[in-house]
Order: structure tokens, then C-alpha cells, then sequence
């Protein structure tokens, strides 16, 4: 089969792969019909994350069951499905108290050896799954591939951003990063009944869209953004603030910033380092720090029901469909931020 790997930073080639097999008779083999380029992508192409040269990338996708093991009773061959990025055992004790995310044995495709087992990526035509009655979930016959291929993985952690920030209807949201993580937890919030919300960047094409779907747009380049946002919220600030940028200590102060006392800050954003952060403000002005990763198992019956009733549309986000062979070229642009989300058809 053809499959992208990563031999490098910047460095990703498209070559014959071996086919994967069922190991555990719990396993399913899916054959991917839809793949999206993730941020967490993007760590791994630039060397930011170590995977072994020669690993397969990708971990957001859907696709069709090929194969099952004798053990797998939910799924039949033919079956379309989302596939959880995220890898449980389902019997832990975080498993069992709904913490998936959170599992003694917690890995993710795509990503090499980086939690142990090496799960082969999605970037792929097929696709390996353990664990397949936990990871897979059936997609409703009327609903597009484009439509639910990020409950995969961004949908869940950017609607985790909403709920899990101590959100209520009515709430100011500040999304801190306008990118497809940041696009859609403002989808999110307004479908769960958001008042005001606000689209903080830098690019003003990502602005331009932010516009285009409903939503107040502010160029931190050119204005204070907790001047503008407290101009629009009696002074007072947002009430919760989505920071899905990552990666940097001053992203999470600039969204403390932005948020109202006994305002809450969700941490969205992957970040992999520590911080110095300023706990005496924080303790003064009562401002929460939540800290999401999201989780597709938790949060994808809410999900579907929200994507079915077209109150979510996560089509709307994506700029660039390319066959797997072009997958190379997806992620030169992803990187260089000249495309929004691309999406690979194998």
C-alpha cells in the first residue's frame, strides 16, 4: 500500500508500505477514505516531537472497515467510521470513570513510539486499529465524510475547550488562534448557545474567515485585544477564553489577559514544556486554568447529533483537498500557513 513517511524534519516521502494485518483479534483494519493535516501533524514534521525515520504520520480520519478479528462484535465489514486518534484499553481505571484520554495505556496513530507501541498512522490506505467495539464509532448513513472526519480527533478537543471551561449560554467566548482548532470551538460554542464570540489572530485571511462564518473578528497586530474585547463586554472581559495556538508561555498569559475575574481560560493548544506562570494574579483575580486535550470516545454521541442537525459544519474549514500522493505538498503549505485545513482523499 502507499503511505506517508517521515524521515526527517521536513522531510516526508510517499513509498510502499507493508500492508497491515489483524494482530489481536480484537483489531479491525480500516481502509482510510478521509485523513485531515493536524497541528500535532505539524510538531512531528518539523522535528518537534521525535518519531523514528521511516514511521507513518496521520492520526485524524475516517474510513471503511476491511477487515475484523473474531472478537470484534459491533462491526461488520463495509461499515463506515470515525476512529478515535486516541488509543484505550477501556478497562483502566480511567477508562471506567470516562477519562480516556487519560488511560494507563494512552497512545495515538501516527506518532511513533512516543507512548510506547508504535501505531502506524492514518496518512495511509489502511490503517491498523486495536481495540476496535472501543475506538470506532459508526458514521449515520446521511453524513459525509467532510462532515464528521474531525471527530476523529480536533472536533472533540475543541468542543472539550467549550464544555469543559466552565461554559453557560450566553457566555462571551475569545477563541486565541484562529486556526482550525480555534474555528472550531467558536463553531462549538455558538451552536451550544454562545453570546458574543471573538476570533483573535494575526492573519487577516483566517480573520476574513472567522467574519465569513459569524463571528467578531480582532487583529492583535494592529489593536489591544483585551482593550477591544473588554470594549464589547461592559469592561469586563470574556468570560471564557479558548487558547488553541500552543506551543509558548506568552499564548497563555496573553489569553489570562483576555478573560474576566472568575473567568476561565481552556487550554487547548498543545504545549510541551514548562512555564513560569503568574499564580499571584491568577489567585487575586480568581482566573481558572483548565487544561484540555479532548476526547473523541467521551464526547462523540454528543458530537453526531450536533454535526446531524447542522448546528456543526466542519466542511466549512476546509481549504485544500489532495490525493494521498500529494500529501507531501499538504503539509509544505499547512506549515507555511498558505492553506487553512487540508484534508487527504487515498
Amino acid at each position: 500500500m502507499k503511505a506517508l513517511k517521515w524521515y526527517a524534519p521536513y522531510n516526508v516521502k510517499i513509498e510502499e508500505a507493508e500492508e497491515p494485518e489483524i494482530v489481536e483479534e480484537t483489531d479491525a483494519i480500516i481502509r482510510t477514505t478521509l485523513a485531515g493535516i493536524c497541528g500535532t501533524d505539524l510538531h512531528v514534521y518539523r522535528g518537534h516531537v521525535q518519531i523514528v525515520p521511516g514511521n507513518i504520520l496521520g492520526h485524524e480520519f475516517v474510513g471503511i472497515v476491511e477487515k475484523i478479528g473474531r472478537n470484534v462484535k459491533n462491526f461488520e465489514v463495509g461499515d463506515r467510521v470515525v476512529v478515535s486518534c486516541w488509543i484505550a484499553d477501556g478497562t483502566c481505571w480511567y477508562c471506567k470513570n470516562g477519562f480516556y484520554t487519560q488511560c494507563n495505556k494512552i497512545n495515538i496513530f501516527g506518532l511513533g513510539p512516543l507512548y510506547g507501541e508504535e501505531y502506524p498512522g492514518a496518512h495511509a490506505e489502511l490503517v491498523r486499529v486495536p481495540n476496535a467495539d472501543l475506538l470506532l464509532f459508526k458514521i449515520p448513513s446521511e453524513v459525509e465524510d467532510e462532515k464528521v472526519f474531525a471527530l476523529s480527533d480536533g472536533l472533540p478537543a475543541s468542543y472539550a475547550g467549550i464544555v469543559e471551561g466552565n461554559f453557560k449560554p450566553g457566555y462571551s467566548v475569545a477563541v486565541l488562534g484562529f486556526g482550525p482548532i480555534g474555528a472550531m470551538a467558536a463553531m462549538c460554542a455558538k451552536s451550544l448557545g454562545a453570546g458574543k464570540i471573538f476570533a483573535v489572530d494575526i492573519d487577516e485571511e483566517r480573520l476574513k474567515l472567522a467574519r465569513e462564518l459569524g463571528f467578531t473578528s480582532i487583529n492583535s497586530k494592529e489593536v489591544d485585544a483585551a482593550e477591544e474585547i473588554r470594549n464589547y463586554t461592559e469592561g469586563r472581559g470574556a468570560d471564557l477564553v479558548v487558547e488553541a495556538i500552543g506551543a509558548s508561555e506568552e499564548v497563555i498569559k496573553k489569553a489570562i489577559e483576555l478573560v474576566r475575574r472568575k473567568g476561565t481560560v481552556s487550554v487547548v493548544g498543545m504545549h510541551v514544556h514548562d512555564y513560569n506562570m503568574p499564580v499571584g494574579q491568577l489567585w487575586v483575580t480568581e482566573k481558572r486554568l483548565v487544561f484540555v486535550i479532548g476526547d473523541t470516545i467521551k464526547y462523540r454521541n454528543e458530537l453526531i447529533e450536533l454535526i446531524k442537525n447542522n448546528r456543526i459544519d466542519i466542511s466549512k474549514i476546509i481549504s485544500h483537498r489532495i490525493k494521498l500522493e500529494e500529501a507531501p505538498h499538504g503539509y509544505e503549505i499547512f506549515d507555511k500557513k498558505k492553506s487553512f485545513k487540508v484534508v487527504i482523499k487515498p
